[in-house]
């Protein structure tokens, strides 16, 4: 068995770039190679029959009879997703918001589905489905995932049951792995202590919507339970005006639309707000007219924080956007003007006629985006 015996970071980045695509060339010409998630290290092989045999041989793993042999391991969703038969808006977002990251799924599917998956991995029935059962999961871990991607086709793997190399508290892989010199991995990427110390959690999942947490390790129930919520922000202004007439609306639109295990947190805020000031009184009038109350509403002054807790932040123009991403630029991501065609005109000073026209607006654009984030 062959151990760098230096630290991946404390490489220069022309031997990290060797080390990755030599660890990559091994998954494609059927070696195995060792290297950390954030969880723990893994034993990772080629995901066809020949790895599947090659990783039970290196750690002789028992057949069980009631969960998948191993783990599908990709570098993205995209490979999975388009096999997948998934109607419940819950697991489609589960699988989104926990992917990547320390969560090993377990779907149930149909049996052409599972047959789907295995055909176009080269796997044998039962090594990473069982019954009517497919385990897999995306890492979050930078190495593992550019060396899955640049290996050219997903992996199988294994816990080693290592979260980290060397020094005292270390552990030795080979307590806890057997295998043969001969048939040792070629690689081991040593990367130091992971992220969580941890296996991944498991999420058991059925595609009507049920889903059961069960193995809970690298993150609990409460985190997984908090990826159901979608945190939408409106902004605008002087949050007087557009931003909580949207909020007003959608907060309505989410009791009566949104699929049961859902659920909406929605806020606005102004780039420019005079902090405490209620909404304009026509915008009262204008929701009041459609059963909402927004009463208790108080401008609030847009912060880097509000941005940070949201999943999405909807603008009233394009101008508010970048305003929204100079305050926060890691937010570039998830930041948009709600209509990207036609910005939504500040009512401020005009007869309550406009009013109604930005709440129409905005009603309409509001049913539009908040399907598509449930459909995603």
């Amino acid at each position: 068995m062959r151990e760098l015996g230096r630290r991946f970071m404390s490489l220069s980045p022309e031997e990290r770039e060797a080390v990755m695509q030599r660890a990559s060339a091994e998954l494609r010409e059927g070696g195995g190679i060792i290297m950390p998630t954030e969880s723990i290290y893994g034993l990772f092989v080629r995901a066809d029959d020949h790895g599947a045999q090659l990783l039970a041989q290196l750690t002789k793993r028992a057949d069980f009879v009631h969960t998948p042999l191993f783990t599908l391991h990709m570098a993205d969703l995209d490979w999975i997703m388009p096999l997948l038969e998934i109607e419940s808006a819950v697991i489609r977002r589960l699988i989104h918001k926990l992917m990547p990251g320390p969560v090993r799924m377990v779907l149930r599917q149909p049996e052409e589905v599972q047959r789907r998956v295995r055909e176009k991995l080269g796997v044998s029935a039962g090594v990473i489905d069982r019954r009517d059962m497919i385990a897999f999961r995306v890492p979050d871990h930078p190495v593992a995932r550019r060396v899955i991607r640049d290996s050219g086709h997903p992996t199988l793997a294994r816990g080693v049951g290592v979260t980290v190399w060397g020094g005292r508290g270390g552990a030795d892989l080979r307590e806890t792995t057997v295998y043969s010199d001969s048939d040792a991995p070629k690689v081991i990427i040593d990367d130091g202590p992971t992220m969580f110390g941890q296996t991944a959690s498991t999420v058991d999942l059925w595609p009507d919507g049920r889903f059961q947490v069960g193995r809970q390790a690298a993150v609990k129930e409460d985190f997984i339970m908090d990826k159901l919520i979608t945190r939408v922000l409106f902004v605008c202004t002087g949050n007087t005006c557009r931003s909580p007439m949207a909020e007003g609306l959608a907060r309505e639109w989410e009791k009566q639309r949104i699929p049961d295990g859902l659920s909406f947190e929605i806020e606005s805020a102004g780039i420019a707000a005079g902090e405490g000031q209620p909404a304009s009184d026509q915008t009262l009038e204008v929701l009041r007219e459609r059963g909402i109350d927004l009463s208790t509403h108080r401008a609030r002054q847009l912060t880097v924080g509000m941005v940070d807790r949201a999943d999405i932040v909807f603008t009233m123009t394009p101008s508010h956007a970048q305003a929204v991403m100079q305050l926060a630029p890691g937010s570039v991501h998830k930041v948009f003007p709600i209509d990207p065609v036609r910005p939504i005109d500040d009512p401020i000073g005009r007869p309550i006629e406009v009013y109604r026209d930005v709440a129409d607006q905005l009603q309409a654009l509001i049913e539009t985006r908040f399907k598509e984030i449930i459909d995603e």
